[in-house]
C-alpha cells in the first residue's frame, strides 16, 4: 500500500507467533523478510498497529518495541500525526554503511585489518578508472586534493573524496558501497590520531602520481601508484599508533608487488623524475606515457 493510500482488509500479511518463539525477533524476522523479498516496497504503508497486533497475537507494547528495532535498523520510518503509521524506508548507502559501523562498534578492526582490505580492492578500482577518465573527472579529482594542505577534517575529507570518486568511476554498486564503508572506518581511526603536515603532503603526493598515471591511461601504473599509496599509509598510521602494519608478505605476495606477462617483481614503485634510484644498478624502469614519472621494478620485465 502506498503512502497517503487507505488501508483496505484482505489477508493477513503475517502469521501468528507460537507461544515458544521469541516474540520481538519473530515480528521482526517476518518484517524485514517481506521487505528484502520485495513484498513490501519503499513507500509501502504497513497495516495499522490495531491490525498488526490482531495478525501477530502480540501486545501493543510488543508491536511497537518490534517496530523500533526495525527503524533503528533503517527498514521503517515511523511518522505520526494524520496519515501516519509505519512505512517502508529506501534504505540508502549511507543507512547501510551506519549500520556495519554500528555493529563494528562492538568488534572494532585495526589499521592492518583496514590497509589488507584497501589493497586487495583499491588497486583494481585504480586499473578500471584509468581506462575510463575523461576532463571532467580530471578536473574534480584536481579540485578535490587542492593546493594548501593544512591540518584538519577538511584534508581528512578531501583524501576521502579522492578514493570515493575513483570507487564511482567503476560503475559497480557493491565496489562504491564497499569503499564508503572503509573510508569511514578510516574517517573514525584518523579523528582520533594527531596527523600532521607530514602525513598530508605524503598524501598529496600520492594522490597527484595516482592522477598523473591516470591521466597517461596506463592501468598498470595506476596500480601500482595507487598500491603504492595505501601500503605508505598503512604503516604511516600503524608507526603512529605502535601496532603492526600489513605487508604483503602475509597474502602470498610481495611488497608493491607487480605482475608483467607471468613474471612478478619483488618490488615496483611510482617515482619522479630525478630520484636517485633511477640510477641505481639492479632496478629496471618504464617512463609513464609522456609525463615525468617512472615506474621502476627490482626485477627484469618484458614491458621495461
Amino acid at each position: 500500500m502506498k503512502y497517503g493510500q487507505e488501508e483496505t482488509s484482505g489477508p493477513a500479511m503475517f502469521k501468528a507467533i507460537a507461544k515458544s518463539e521469541k516474540v520481538s525477533d519473530n515480528i521482526i524476522s517476518q518484517i524485514r523478510d517481506s521487505i528484502l523479498s520485495g513484498q513490501l516496497k519503499p513507500g509501502d504503508r504497513l497495516a495499522s498497529e490495531k491490525e498488526l497486533v490482531s495478525q501477530f497475537g502480540v501486545s501493543k507494547a510488543t508491536m511497537r518495541e518490534a517496530l523500533r528495532v526495525l527503524e533503528v535498523m533503517g527498514l521503517l520510518e515511523i511518522r505520526k500525526g494524520i496519515g501516519g503509521g509505519a512505512f517502508v524506508a529506501e534504505v540508502d548507502m549511507r543507512t547501510t554503511i551506519h549500520s556495519i559501523i554500528n555493529f563494528l562498534h562492538f568488534k572494532p578492526v585495526s589499521i592492518r585489518e583496514i590497509t589488507m582490505l584497501r589493497y586487495l580492492i583499491e588497486p583494481s578500482v585504480a586499473r578500471i578508472a584509468a581506462t575510463r577518465i575523461t576532463g571532467k573527472d580530471v578536473q574534480y579529482l584536481r579540485g578535490v586534493m587542492g593546493e594548501n594542505i593544512a591540518h584538519g577534517e577538511f584534508e581528512v575529507s578531501k583524501e576521502i573524496s579522492f578514493h570515493r570518486y575513483l570507487a564511482r568511476m567503476a560503475e559497480n554498486t557493491i565496489l562504491v558501497l564497499t569503499i564508503d564503508f572503509i573510508d569511514n572506518l578510516l574517517r573514525a581511526i584518523k579523528a582520533n590520531l594527531q596527523l600532521g603536515p607530514d602525513f598530508y603532503e605524503q598524501v598529496r603526493c600520492a594522490h597527484e602520481n595516482i592522477l598523473e598515471c591516470l591521466i597517461q591511461r596506463d592501468p598498470e601504473a595506476s596500480e601500482i601508484a595507487m598500491s603504492n599509496d595505501l601500503l605508505d599509509v598503512g604503516r604511516y598510521l600503524s608507526n603512529l599508533t605502535g601496532t603492526k602494519a600489513f605487508e604483503p608478505a602475509e597474502i602470498g605476495t610481495s611488497s608493491d608487488s607487480l605482475v608483467k606477462n607471468g613474471r612478478a617483481a619483488s618490488w615496483a614503485r611510482i617515482v619522479s623524475e630525478g630520484d636517485p634510484i633511477l640510477n641505481t644498478k639492479g632496478y629496471n624502469f618504464k617512463r609513464v606515457g609522456s609525463s615525468n614519472l617512472y615506474l621502476v621494478a627490482e626485477t627484469e620485465m618484458h614491458s621495461l
